[in-house]
Protein backbone atom coordinates (compact mmCIF):
# COMPACT_ATOMS: atom_id res chain seq x y z
CA UNK A 1 0.00 0.00 0.00
CA UNK A 2 1.23 3.25 -0.77
CA UNK A 3 0.09 6.65 0.92
CA UNK A 4 0.64 9.59 -1.41
CA UNK A 5 1.12 12.63 0.26
CA UNK A 6 -0.53 15.28 -2.43
CA UNK A 7 1.89 14.19 -5.03
CA UNK A 8 3.97 11.79 -6.72
CA UNK A 9 7.81 11.93 -5.25
CA UNK A 10 9.29 12.13 -8.64
CA UNK A 11 6.48 14.07 -10.26
CA UNK A 12 6.81 17.76 -11.89
CA UNK A 13 4.06 19.96 -12.78
CA UNK A 14 4.16 20.28 -16.19
CA UNK A 15 1.93 22.83 -18.56
CA UNK A 16 -0.27 20.41 -20.76
CA UNK A 17 -0.38 21.60 -24.40
CA UNK A 18 -0.04 19.39 -27.16
CA UNK A 19 -3.94 17.60 -26.58
CA UNK A 20 -5.03 20.60 -24.59
CA UNK A 21 -6.78 24.12 -25.46
CA UNK A 22 -5.95 27.04 -23.27
CA UNK A 23 -3.56 27.26 -19.97
CA UNK A 24 -3.69 23.47 -18.59
CA UNK A 25 -1.48 22.26 -15.74
CA UNK A 26 -1.27 18.59 -14.39
CA UNK A 27 0.53 17.80 -11.47
CA UNK A 28 0.94 13.86 -11.06
CA UNK A 29 0.20 11.89 -8.36
CA UNK A 30 0.41 8.60 -9.42
CA UNK A 31 1.72 6.57 -12.44
CA UNK A 32 2.20 2.92 -12.24
CA UNK A 33 1.24 0.09 -14.62
CA UNK A 34 -2.68 0.80 -15.73
CA UNK A 35 -3.63 3.45 -13.73
CA UNK A 36 -2.12 7.31 -13.78
CA UNK A 37 -3.57 10.12 -11.96
CA UNK A 38 -3.46 14.09 -11.78
CA UNK A 39 -4.42 17.20 -10.79
CA UNK A 40 -5.12 19.50 -13.23
CA UNK A 41 -5.89 22.73 -13.05
CA UNK A 42 -7.93 24.70 -15.55
CA UNK A 43 -7.91 28.25 -16.86
CA UNK A 44 -11.06 29.73 -17.84
CA UNK A 45 -12.01 28.39 -21.15
CA UNK A 46 -9.66 26.41 -21.42
CA UNK A 47 -10.00 22.08 -22.36
CA UNK A 48 -8.97 18.84 -23.04
CA UNK A 49 -8.81 17.74 -26.57
CA UNK A 50 -11.24 15.09 -27.32
CA UNK A 51 -10.31 11.20 -25.95
CA UNK A 52 -11.33 8.05 -24.92
CA UNK A 53 -9.40 6.01 -22.24
CA UNK A 54 -9.20 1.93 -22.26
CA UNK A 55 -10.91 1.27 -18.94
CA UNK A 56 -12.32 4.65 -18.40
CA UNK A 57 -11.78 7.32 -16.25
CA UNK A 58 -12.80 8.42 -12.79
CA UNK A 59 -12.79 12.26 -12.36
CA UNK A 60 -13.43 14.14 -9.11
CA UNK A 61 -13.59 17.60 -9.33
CA UNK A 62 -11.78 19.68 -6.44
CA UNK A 63 -13.18 23.39 -7.20
CA UNK A 64 -14.60 25.54 -10.11
CA UNK A 65 -17.27 24.62 -12.54
CA UNK A 66 -16.48 23.37 -15.82
CA UNK A 67 -18.00 20.49 -18.57
CA UNK A 68 -17.65 17.18 -19.36
CA UNK A 69 -18.41 16.53 -22.80
CA UNK A 70 -19.53 12.71 -24.74
CA UNK A 71 -19.22 12.43 -28.07
CA UNK A 72 -22.61 11.60 -28.79
CA UNK A 73 -24.36 12.59 -26.11
CA UNK A 74 -25.42 15.87 -23.65
CA UNK A 75 -22.59 17.77 -21.98
CA UNK A 76 -23.00 18.58 -18.66
CA UNK A 77 -21.91 21.13 -16.07
CA UNK A 78 -19.49 19.93 -12.80
CA UNK A 79 -19.03 21.67 -9.67
CA UNK A 80 -16.75 21.07 -6.79
CA UNK A 81 -17.59 17.67 -4.94
CA UNK A 82 -19.12 16.11 -8.14
CA UNK A 83 -17.81 12.59 -9.84
CA UNK A 84 -17.51 11.83 -13.40
CA UNK A 85 -17.08 8.46 -14.81
CA UNK A 86 -16.65 8.17 -17.82
CA UNK A 87 -16.50 4.49 -19.34
CA UNK A 88 -14.10 2.87 -21.73
CA UNK A 89 -13.53 3.82 -25.15
CA UNK A 90 -16.17 6.22 -24.06
CA UNK A 91 -14.88 9.42 -26.37
CA UNK A 92 -15.17 12.59 -24.31
CA UNK A 93 -13.22 15.99 -23.62
CA UNK A 94 -13.80 18.05 -20.08
CA UNK A 95 -12.61 21.38 -19.31
CA UNK A 96 -13.22 25.11 -17.45
CA UNK A 97 -16.14 27.37 -17.62
CA UNK A 98 -16.14 30.62 -19.69
CA UNK A 99 -15.06 32.49 -16.57
CA UNK A 100 -14.24 30.30 -13.78
CA UNK A 101 -11.16 27.87 -12.86
CA UNK A 102 -11.55 24.38 -13.17
CA UNK A 103 -9.53 21.63 -10.91
CA UNK A 104 -10.22 17.85 -10.83
CA UNK A 105 -8.32 15.21 -9.98
CA UNK A 106 -8.37 12.65 -12.56
CA UNK A 107 -7.54 8.53 -12.71
CA UNK A 108 -7.54 7.39 -16.24
CA UNK A 109 -7.18 3.44 -16.17
CA UNK A 110 -5.50 1.76 -19.22
CA UNK A 111 -3.88 3.97 -22.33
CA UNK A 112 -5.30 7.12 -23.21
CA UNK A 113 -5.72 7.54 -27.12
CA UNK A 114 -6.12 11.31 -27.91
CA UNK A 115 -8.27 12.14 -30.65
CA UNK A 116 -9.12 15.64 -32.80
CA UNK A 117 -9.37 19.30 -30.65
CA UNK A 118 -12.77 20.56 -29.74
CA UNK A 119 -13.46 23.46 -31.72
CA UNK A 120 -14.49 26.68 -30.77
CA UNK A 121 -17.73 26.21 -32.27
CA UNK A 122 -18.49 22.94 -30.48
CA UNK A 123 -16.91 24.93 -27.34
CA UNK A 124 -19.14 27.81 -27.65
CA UNK A 125 -22.57 25.29 -28.65
CA UNK A 126 -22.27 23.72 -24.95
CA UNK A 127 -22.30 26.75 -23.49
CA UNK A 128 -25.28 27.87 -25.30
CA UNK A 129 -27.08 24.30 -24.69
CA UNK A 130 -26.74 24.51 -21.28
CA UNK A 131 -27.18 28.17 -20.67
CA UNK A 132 -30.43 27.54 -22.86
CA UNK A 133 -31.95 25.02 -20.35
CA UNK A 134 -31.19 27.76 -17.24
CA UNK A 135 -29.92 25.43 -14.79
CA UNK A 136 -30.92 22.29 -15.01
CA UNK A 137 -28.03 20.73 -16.79
CA UNK A 138 -25.55 18.88 -14.56
CA UNK A 139 -28.51 17.65 -12.04
CA UNK A 140 -27.08 14.50 -9.72
CA UNK A 141 -27.41 11.42 -12.00
CA UNK A 142 -28.55 12.87 -14.84
CA UNK A 143 -26.17 13.47 -18.27
CA UNK A 144 -27.03 17.03 -18.40
CA UNK A 145 -30.98 16.52 -19.45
Amino acid sequence: MDVIRGRAEDGEVEQRTSTFTGTVWGDPLLKTEGVVMNTVYFAPGARTYWHRHEGGQMLHVASGEGWVAPRDAAAARVRAGDAVWAPPGEEHWHGAGEDTLLVHTAISLGTTEWLDEVSSEDYAAVHAQLHSHDDKAGTPGTAGN
